[in-house]
């Protein structure tokens, strides 16, 4: 023990000696010219300081089903970021939101992470996610180059939460052989819905003779779409009450009863079961059928026996379908905002996008992608029209931003399905609606 204590000492004092004899920058010693001392290097004029290599976590749901992709958009933004490290993390759209906000109680959130339109706000308002203004601003950062009304989607009472990567809306599909076959012409934006139904009715049939429609002219969007084409929507626009009971609305909810009953265009809910719309578009029984982008692969894999392409839905008073829009976010809590932000901008601009799209996974929300490379990706495929989509992001619309809006849409299906089975009618069924809808909101 002793001898190991002298050790020391000794080190020790060795450690002081050589530091006391080694010249400081800036002290005399260091100064004085001396011809037997080794030449000091002088420091090399604007040397590249290494930048210290910081990582973060990304949380995704985009391109689940084809992991391949996400993981390139990473690999290449690591690529012209070398400073940056990603850890990803693919989650499948239905647990990842349930998982965020678990994480985001605990402290733990993923500095990235993808949202649809409708969690944003609610992550937003909870305080979870970064507002993106002075990132934007800092930068210099251009927002046209997102198609507008996917920026909007992602902003929130003015601030912009998101930066927008895909988006989906819906159009109408339609069988161009049956069309031909009637001697018809084709569906287009000119079209309103008196016309649809009166060429509609022209396609139903029943093929066999047991009495049973097996053909028919239109399948049925989701509900709140029709209202759109009304210039209305379930909530006034200041979310304070219901809207259903307004003429527009009473006009767009008269319409979807009726294709069902009395002109009879589109399947019951009996002939739904028996068949779904998708189903009965694929056999070759359905005209035409309101659906998104999500639709084209399986249609060209799956349609064989007829040509198809796709067209504007007809109007209302106005044009009008839904629009979806997903994005990256960053999170409030995330310690490498900055690095964050770098990926925001690489992941949902041109170069995460253009990998996205080469990997079929919705539509790009940067407009020279969408236009190029989406319409391009399309070539000797249907439909013959792609630029469709991109046109109908300029009145595509979403639901109201509510926290309680999936109870209020239960409430409004509950009465929605008493005036399909004709117990009672639309105006009474809305006026019910807003009741219960009413007060909901003011709870």
């Amino acid at each position: 023990m002793k001898k190991a204590l002298s050790l020391l000492a000794v080190i020790m004092i060795l450690s002081l000696i050589l530091t006391a004899c080694t010249p400081t920058p800036n002290s005399p010693q260091a100064n004085e010219p001396n011809s037997e001392a080794a030449p000091v290097e002088e420091p090399v004029a604007n040397e590249p300081v290494s930048e210290e290599v910081q990582t973060i976590r990304v949380m995704t749901f985009f391109a689940y089903d084809n992991p391949e992709v996400e993981k390139e958009v990473v690999a290449q933004f690591e690529a012209a970021h070398p400073n940056i490290k990603v850890e990803l993390e693919l989650v499948p759209f239905v647990d990842i939101f349930t998982k965020y906000k678990t994480l985001s109680a605990g402290g733990s959130a993923p500095d990235v992470i993808s949202m649809n339109f409708e969690n944003l706000r609610q992550f937003a308002t909870l305080g979870a996610l970064e507002p993106l203004g002075d990132y934007i601003a800092k930068d210099s950062y251009d927002m046209s180059t997102y198609y507008e009304n996917t920026n909007e989607m992602h902003n929130v009472d003015g601030t912009q939460f998101g930066l927008p990567a895909t988006f989906s809306n819906w159009v109408l599909y339609y069988n161009k052989t049956m069309f031909d076959e009637k001697g018809i012409e084709y569906p287009s934006a000119s079209w309103d819905w008196a016309k649809m139904v009166e060429e509609g009715q022209k396609f139903v049939s029943d093929d066999d003779g047991d009495g049973i429609v097996d053909t028919y002219g239109y399948g049925l969007a989701w509900w709140p779409m029709y209202l759109f084409m009304y210039d209305t929507n379930v909530l006034t626009p200041d979310n304070a009450s219901c809207a259903l009971t307004s003429p527009g609305a009473l006009q767009a909810i008269e319409n979807y009863v009726k294709a069902q009953n009395e002109d009879g265009i589109t399947a019951n809910k009996e002939a739904q079961t028996a068949m779904g719309d998708w189903d009965r578009f694929v056999a070759g029984k359905l005209a035409m059928f309101p659906s998104g982008p999500w639709a084209l692969k399986p249609f060209n894999d799956s349609i064989t026996t007829f040509e198809w392409d796709v067209t504007h839905h007809p109007i209302g008073t106005q044009q009008g379908t839904f629009l979806y829009s997903n994005s990256y976010a960053i999170s409030s809590g995330s310690k490498n905002k900055d690095a964050a932000w770098e990926f925001l901008k690489f992941a949902t601009g041109p170069e995460g996008s253009l990998i996205r799209q080469k990997g079929n996974f919705e539509i790009s929300a940067v407009k020279e992608i969408a236009e190029g490379e989406f319409i391009k990706s399309l070539e000797g495929q249907y439909p013959a029209h792609p630029e469709v989509f991109m046109e109908a992001t300029s009145y595509g619309q979403k639901l109201p931003d509510h926290a309680r809006l999936s109870e209020i849409l239960d409430t409004i299906q509950a009465e929605l399905d008493l005036a399909v089975l004709g117990d009672k009618s639309v105006e009474q069924a809305m006026t019910d609606a807003c009741v219960a809808v009413d007060s909901l909101l003011s709870e």
